[in-house]
Parts: structure tokens; C-alpha cells; sequence
């Protein structure tokens, strides 16, 4: 009882108490690091170390949003229940299935000393902004380890059909996987991103440009922060990292440039166990014979009323990997290729450094990152790899279904070299681009053939919002930057302008035999008829499409079984078809149902789209506070990824508000222009920091809803003239 006492008090006080040794190299390391906040807010980081720089970062991360900081260790942990009660326990049983501390403190203690450094000197950055600012609550956690900032849960298992339902009967929650059904395949389409890498020959400057655009959710531990880092050994990079890491995930140097986007190069894999010994429940089926799973117990608390209760949770795994789930009698276990984090940082570090095309390859041949890479470079490189970590397999199998785990022709033979995975260089159209979609289509008639490569390299689909990019990067010229900005935020709905059409016609043949639906529904035809398939806060006809979609999205939801997988065959022609693969009938009731719903909602379906589609600031999940009407928010004329908007904009309906608030979609967007001095334009989707009262807490809003960009600026003599504050950590 009483060390659990000590574990509560205020860190400041037990840090100043029990280590001041600490807590003097700490201040130490303070004074080595200067922290410039630019007119936006946004911090330039500069160190005598890689390591100051990093204790730089995570201090000013602590400065912005501290709350979701902590929220996201405490997650990873599997503590949320301690939080947020009973209702987590599936979440943190699942952390403690993974085994998510043991994994990272492993990773920490393999690493290299230059690798444990920077983690040191990542926790030290946050440990001492707690010692700075005793006010700030501590709901949890009262000190950061190194091995904190190699947390992670990894996938499970959703792409590969595993449900909720399944994982409920293990008492198992989800850990980041999309979801299931409707809900689950809209957030794959807009849980993703969009990069796109131009030759010199394709851009107006001569100088090669990348597009930096990720899709992720605008709350939780997935927000892009924007940061600027420079060290006296190397280190100058620019973007942005993850809340909670201490690199440059996706962003640019002086010379290079690199952006990443979801994958479907499988790097993880589901296997179907046999526990069916007749006396041994540790016994699962192997071969001709059985193998014993390494079993276990893990006791997890929760908050109540009363105090914190405990409960005691049983977990297996086996020579695959966790038991994840329960289909019928058969367990289901997962396996990933970058089981820990470690490598996956070290990964991100060496890029983030690295000056030459030679560098960037190096650092990508140690092969731990779980996504696809778009590159570009100040020599006229242009770059893509679809996928990094992907297991080598047995062609014949498909991989997207759980795999039979008693048989030795499912196990993994090592991994794909670099140059065996899906990738271009220099291709001859002088464009790249990857929108979660086929590799296959990357560079238009330069990409490489299918036939070449095991299925299970790039099971991606072509998404509508790779083909809105390709037919505007193969019917323009060269791109200026601003065009290329102009791309990033096209509003254009390529799903709505391939389908559209086809409900018009369904209309007008079932309107010929029923007369009495063109009073019905003749104006609401007319005017999507004479809409040009751009969505935009003053069209009603985006409001009426959206509608339909809703409608189609339940239609979907129905005909298909939950556990379809994103990636399966069979739901293919329904999300990503260029025809609409429902007959007139349906076509023509989900038009009628969704006007219906307009009208219900707001009394008429003549709704302008910014009346409905609104930017709104909350605070982070976890917390009390909902989207509200009575509260401020922004116009935004963007729409669902998922319909080909390169702008994606996912919102959700809240329950007796009028007005939908976006929940996902761009969160950073960047255009770099890679000439004899680099330059790049960048924004937010809110603003740099999570403080109300804060100027930089809505003030990039603005632009991001105005289809703008601010400028990322790099050198430090930019930097220094438009400093608003300069200071050491502490100050």
C-alpha cells in the first residue's frame, strides 16, 4: 500500500526528492536546447545533440497537449480501465495479450547505445516538463521510462476478417484495427493517405516536389504534430511526428523528402488453432502432432466508485503469436512481421536523416515499417515502395483469410528483400502517386505489371481517390507548387461522377413508368444532373449526393456479412466499382429515402453542404465534452475520401445536432519543393496546440477550411525573423 502511495504523489515533488542527480543533468540538458515558436506556433528545435534535440521535441509536445501525451502511453500500457473503468478492460486485456510494456522494454534493451540515447533523452524531455509545471494534472502517470516511447499494440486482425464479436469471446477488445461493416470499411477508406512525388520534368520549376498528405482521425493518439528538429550532428528535418515519438515520420530535409501511406502489402497474418487434445488444454495441433502453448495470467484493475477493483485475465499464445480470438471452436492467432517498435523508430530516425537517395535506401533495406514509402530528392529522384516489413510466403495461399496454423506451408520464410517488394524509380511518366490504392497504377502506363509479384505484395484496391489523382496528374503539364497544392485539395467526387449517371438514368426509366415520381423527385434530379461532381459549402447538390451515400452505406452494410474484410474480392465492386453495382431499383430507393431523410431532418432537401459539414475543436477522446450546434465551428467544403475527394473529410452525425462535425481525414498537408534551397508550405487541421486559451488552438482552422497553406519555413535565419518566442525548456 504504501509503495502504490508513492507512485501517486506528484511527480515534481518525488523527482526533486528522490533524484536530484536526475533532475540537475536534466536542466543541464535544458540550456543545450532552443526552442523557437514561429507566428503559427509551431516549434523549431534546435540541440548541440541529436539527443537534446529529442529532449527539445517531447518537452514542447508536453507544452502543446500533455493530456493526450500521457492519454496514449497510458493506453498502450493497457491501463485505460484504471481511467475510465470497466468498460476498457477489453482494450487493456488486449494490451496485456500483446504483451505491449515486456515487448517495448525488450526493444529498448536490444537497441544500440546511440538508439537508447535518443529514447532516454525522449522521456527526460517530458519527465522535466512535469518538474516545470507542477500544476499540470497527472491523472495516471507520474514518470516517463525510455522504453515509453516504443509502445505499440500493432494490428488485430480486422483486415483479415476478424470481428469484434470474435474477440469479445476472449474478453478482448480491438487495438486500432477499423472496425467492421460499414462503419469499419469507411474508416479504412479515410484512415489512410495521399502522397505524390513529381520529377523535375513534370514540375514548372525544374525541381522536384512530394506531397505529404495523411488521412488519420483529428482526435486521439494518431494526431500529426508539427515540429522542426536541428542538431550539431546532422539532424535538420522538418514535419511530423506522432504524439508521444521522438522522429520525423513523414517530412523533409534540405535535400530529401519522404511520405508514407497505409498499406496492403500484407505484413501480418492470421492462423486458425486447433486446441483439440482430448486431456491437455495447453495442446494445440502441429503436423502429425501437437505443440504446447506458452499460457499465462495477467491481473488487470479498474476504476470504480469504490476504488480500483481487480480482475484476473488467462492468455495463451502459441509458436505464432497471441490467441486473439474465437471463431466457433478454433482459436485465431496473429503474427507481424515488426513485432516491437524498435526497430521501426530506428527505421524512422535514419531516414529522417538521411541526405541522399544511397541514405534513404540504406535506412529502408533494414525493413521494419508496416507502410508504404513516397520519396523524392534536390538531385530529380523520385521514389516509391509499396510496402517495407513483408514476410515471404507461400504464393498459394490467400493470405487476406486466416491461414491453416498446422501446417509448416503457412509458416513465413524470411522476409522480401527491398528490391523484391513492389517499387518504382524514375519511372517514365515523371509522376508518382500512391492513395491507399494498387501499385499497380502508381505511375499510370509506367507501373509495373501485377503478374510479377506474389498477390500478397499489393492486395490494395484502385480507390476513387487514386483515380481522381491520376486523371489529373496524366491531363495536366508541369505543376507549380500551387498546382500541386490545388491537387491536394480537389473536392472532386470521381465515385459520385461514375455513378451518379447511373442513378440519373434509373430515374428518368422508372419515372417513365411511374409519372408520379417526377413531382417527387424531378427537381432533386435536375439538380444533380447540372452538378459538376465538386463538393463545396454553398452546394446543395453535394448535400442531396451525401444523402444517397448514407443511404448506400446502410444498403451495403446489409447485403455483406461484417466479418468482409476490406481488402476481400467480394466487397470490391461495392466500395471502390466504377459501376454502381446495385440494380435501378435499389439505386432509385436509396435516392428517395435520402431526400426523405433531408427533409426530415432540416424540413427541406434544398441544404447548402457547408450548413452541414462543419470543422469543430473538442477536446481529445476520453473526455466529457461533444460537438455542439450552439458552439463555434467552420464551414468546410471538403468531403469523404471514400467518394475520391483527394481533401477527405470524414464527419460524424451527433445524436440531436444538426450539423455534422468533422471526426478524420487530412490532418497535415505539406508541399516541398526540393531546389537549391528547399521550401515548403504546410498546415494543420486545427492548430499547433491543444489549450483553449491558446492563439494556436484554432488558428490554422481558417486556412485548412480555405483550401490554404502556411509556410513551413526551414532555415534558421527565416525562422529567427519571425520568432514570437525563443527559449530553453524550463523557461
Amino acid at each position: 500500500m504504501k509503495l502504490c502511495y508513492l507512485l501517486l504523489l506528484p511527480f515534481s515533488v518525488a523527482a526533486q526528492s528522490s533524484f536530484p542527480a536526475e533532475t540537475a543533468r536534466w536542466r543541464e540538458q535544458a540550456q543545450a536546447v532552443t526552442i523557437i515558436r514561429d507566428e503559427w506556433g509551431v516549434p523549431h528545435i534546435y540541440g548541440r545533440t541529436d539527443a537534446d534535440a529529442v529532449f527539445g521535441l517531447l518537452y514542447a509536445q508536453g507544452e502543446d497537449n500533455y493530456w493526450q501525451v500521457e492519454e496514449s502511453v497510458i493506453k498502450k500500457l493497457g491501463r485505460m480501465a484504471e481511467l475510465y473503468g470497466e468498460k476498457e478492460l477489453g482494450s487493456d486485456a488486449n494490451m496485456a495479450l500483446r504483451q505491449t510494456a515486456e515487448q517495448a522494454r525488450r526493444a529498448y534493451q536490444r537497441g544500440s547505445a546511440p538508439f537508447r540515447k535518443l529514447c532516454e533523452a525522449a522521456a527526460a524531455g517530458l519527465n522535466y516538463y512535469l518538474l516545470t509545471h507542477p500544476q499540470v494534472p497527472r491523472r495516471l502517470l507520474t514518470r516517463y521510462e525510455p522504453w515509453h516511447v516504443l509502445l505499440y499494440a500493432g494490428p488485430d486482425g480486422t483486415t483479415h476478417g476478424i470481428t469484434a464479436g470474435e474477440r469479445r469471446r476472449l474478453g478482448l477488445g480491438g487495438s486500432g484495427g477499423p472496425g467492421e461493416g460499414a462503419e469499419g470499411w469507411a474508416q479504412q477508406q479515410e484512415s489512410g493517405s495521399n502522397a505524390v512525388a513529381l520529377a523535375p520534368a513534370k514540375s514548372a520549376s525544374g525541381h522536384s516536389l512530394l506531397l505529404i498528405n495523411p488521412h488519420v482521425g483529428f482526435f486521439g493518439d494518431n494526431q500529426r504534430y508539427e515540429a522542426h528538429l536541428v542538431s550539431e550532428q546532422g539532424l535538420n528535418a522538418s514535419g511530423f511526428a506522432m504524439l508521444g515519438q521522438f522522429w520525423i515520420w513523414s517530412g523533409f530535409t534540405a535535400t530529401t523528402a519522404w511520405a508514407h501511406t497505409n498499406t496492403a502489402a500484407d505484413g501480418d497474418d492470421v492462423y486458425l488453432e486447433n486446441f483439440d487434445h482430448p486431456r491437455d488444454s495447453t495442446l494445440y495441433r502441429y503436423g502429425r502432432g501437437y505443440r504446447t502453448a506458452v499460457t499465462w495470467t495477467d491481473t488487470l484493475a479498474y476504476r470504480t466508485p469504490t476504488g480500483l477493483q481487480r480482475r484476473a485475465f488467462r492468455f495463451r499464445r502459441t509458436h505464432h503469436g497471441p490467441v486473439i480470438a474465437q471463431r466457433g471452436r478454433t482459436l485465431l492467432t496473429i503474427r507481424h512481421a515488426t513485432p516491437d517498435f524498435g526497430g521501426v523508430a530506428w527505421q524512422a530516425w535514419r531516414m529522417s536523416k538521411a541526405a541522399t537517395l544511397g541514405e534513404f535506401q540504406a535506412a529502408l533495406r533494414m525493413r521494419q515499417l508496416p507502410t508504404n514509402t513516397m520519396y523524392a530528392d534536390a538531385r530529380g529522384n523520385i521514389a516509391y515502395w509499396h510496402g517495407n516489413a513483408v514476410p515471404r510466403r507461400d504464393p498459394r495461399f490467400n493470405w487476406m483469410n486466416p491461414v491453416d496454423g498446422s501446417t509448416s506451408a503457412t509458416e513465413w520464410r524470411g522476409r522480401h528483400r527491398l528490391r523484391q517488394l513492389v517499387h518504382l524509380l524514375n519511372p517514365a511518366s515523371n509522376w508518382l502517386q500512391n492513395c491507399n490504392s494498387t501499385p499497380y497504377q502508381a505511375a499510370g502506363a509506367a507501373s509495373p505489371a501485377a503478374a510479377r509479384y506474389p498477390a500478397y505484395l499489393a492486395y490494395d484496391p484502385q480507390t476513387f481517390r487514386a483515380l481522381e489523382a491520376l486523371r489529373q496528374l496524366e491531363a495536366t503539364g508541369p505543376l507549380t507548387a500551387d498546382g500541386l497544392r490545388q491537387l491536394a485539395f480537389s473536392p472532386r467526387l470521381s465515385m459520385y461522377a461514375a455513378w451518379l449517371p447511373q442513378v440519373l438514368a434509373a430515374y428518368e426509366r422508372e419515372a417513365t413508368r411511374q409519372p408520379a415520381l417526377r413531382g417527387e423527385l424531378q427537381a432533386v434530379a435536375d439538380t444533380l444532373r447540372r452538378w459538376n461532381y465538386c463538393s463545396a459549402v454553398g452546394s446543395r447538390a453535394t448535400t442531396l449526393a451525401y444523402a444517397w451515400g448514407r443511404q448506400y452505406s446502410s444498403h451495403i452494410n446489409q447485403r455483406f456479412a461484417s466479418s468482409v474484410p476490406y481488402f476481400a474480392p467480394a466487397i470490391a465492386p461495392y466500395l471502390h466499382g466504377t459501376s454502381l453495382p446495385v440494380p435501378d431499383s435499389v439505386a432509385l430507393a436509396l435516392l428517395r429515402a435520402g431526400t426523405k431523410d433531408l427533409t426530415q431532418r432540416y424540413g427541406t432537401p434544398w441544404v447548402a453542404w457547408g450548413d452541414v459539414n462543419r470543422l469543430q475543436r473538442i477536446h481529445s477522446s476520453g473526455s466529457q465534452e461533444k460537438f455542439a450546434d450552439d458552439k463555434p465551428s467552420l464551414p468546410v467544403g471538403a468531403f469523404t475520401g471514400g467518394a475520391g475527394s483527394l481533401f477527405a473529410f470524414a464527419t460524424r452525425p451527433e445524436v440531436g445536432q444538426q450539423r455534422q462535425y468533422g471526426v478524420g481525414g487530412n490532418t497535415y498537408v505539406a508541399v516541398v519543393e526540393l531546389g537549391p534551397r528547399v521550401r515548403a508550405q504546410s498546415v494543420v487541421n486545427f492548430g499547433q496546440s491543444a489549450d483553449p486559451n491558446s492563439p494556436h488552438y484554432f488558428d490554422q482552422a481558417l486556412l485548412y477550411a480555405g483550401y490554404q497553406l502556411k509556410q513551413a519555413w526551414f532555415y534558421r535565419e527565416d525562422v529567427l525573423a519571425l520568432a514570437k518566442r525563443t527559449y530553453h525548456p524550463g523557461e
